[in-house]
């Protein structure tokens, strides 16, 4: 994973809902070229972030749900009814709430709401298959995923 999207995970109920943080700042290099003269983060980046805490969300729900004896992580596999209500500029707080709809062994639905200042700006329901450690011989995300989670989840969650 080459962007981490989420600076901070408030809550996380697993098998329900978890709320998160990330702050878009003018440093960021995406705003040199996106776009001069008028910075705006890119709809990518900003469906990315959904997934990221929607995937997390996820993971925690599996592991309640099911168990963990082994490793998962989530695979985006759709976006649907994305929307993108206002641009999101340099500055700007982002507050995404995701909110678990579904789960089985296999698969995961979620829908994610992204706001600034309490106004809604983007959303979209995720569809993500669950993968195993076991399905993958080398990902290097895997081995940094502890790290990032130290990092961005609440003081109980570590």
């Amino acid at each position: 994973m080459r962007f981490f999207l989420i600076d901070k995970i408030k809550t996380i109920t697993p098998g329900k809902s978890a709320t998160g943080v990330k702050c878009w700042s003018l440093d960021n290099p995406i705003f040199q070229d996106h776009f001069p003269g008028f910075p705006t983060t890119p709809g990518v980046l900003l469906t990315e972030s959904m997934a990221q805490l929607a995937g997390i969300l996820l993971e925690k729900s599996y592991y309640e749900e099911f168990g963990n004896k082994e490793k998962v992580f989530p695979i985006l596999s759709i976006i649907q009814k994305a929307k993108f209500k206002k641009f999101v500029e340099p500055g700007d707080q982002c507050i995404l709430q995701a909110t678990l709809k579904s789960i089985d062994r296999g698969r995961g639905n979620l829908t994610v709401k992204t706001y600034v200042s309490e106004e809604e700006v983007c959303s979209a329901e995720l569809s993500f298959i669950v993968g195993h450690s076991t399905d993958t011989q080398a990902n290097p995300f895997l081995k940094r995923q502890d790290e990032y989670y130290h990092n961005i989840l609440p003081k109980t969650e570590k």
